[in-house]
């Protein structure tokens, strides 16, 4: 069952890799068009700014979850560092790791809500709103499965015995 579940894992990372990388370059590649076409041809892409939009968000949201993976997120732990007792360091790791997890589920919620009433359609490419947010609820799934991954861990291994 663990071969099942670190094949499952394996593949979520390399999404995660994927999605962030390709949409990182694509942007880079239409914003250089973009500059390229209105500067020297006197023309641009109505529809650049629109797929970068959905584009950058997709990275934003890929990406977090990627940081959580990787532990290259911010992370405030000179307060926790602070206190005396490894109980009191681990209570407060569990409280900051179960406040964070319900946040990012709060906002899976409302982001899916947001994402599935998306039903304006774009400008220029005139496809519908929900198709550009479908990945901010992707990207907290992510980072909800993320943290979940890596709770007991982070909240049990005590950094400040290590200073």
């Amino acid at each position: 069952m663990k071969g099942i579940w670190k094949t499952i894992d394996t593949v979520i990372a390399w999404i995660e890799d994927l999605v962030s990388g390709t949409c990182l370059a694509a942007i880079v590649c239409i914003a250089v068009a973009s500059v390229f076409a209105r500067y020297v041809l006197h023309t641009g892409f109505l529809w650049a700014d629109e797929v970068n939009q959905a584009l950058l968000v997709a990275v934003g949201m890929f990406g977090s979850a990627r940081a959580v993976r990787y532990n290259g997120h911010a992370e405030f732990t000179s307060f926790i560092a602070k206190q005396k007792s490894r109980g009191v360091r681990v209570a407060m790791r569990g409280a900051i790791m179960v406040l964070t997890i319900a946040l990012l589920v709060f906002m899976l919620v409302i982001s899916y809500q947001f994402t599935m009433a998306g039903t304006m359609k774009t400008t220029v490419l005139r496809i519908p709103r929900m198709y550009m947010y479908m990945s901010i609820p992707m990207g907290f799934a992510l980072c909800v499965y993320e943290y979940l991954k890596v709770a007991k861990a982070r909240v049990l291994t005590d950094t400040a015995a290590e200073e």
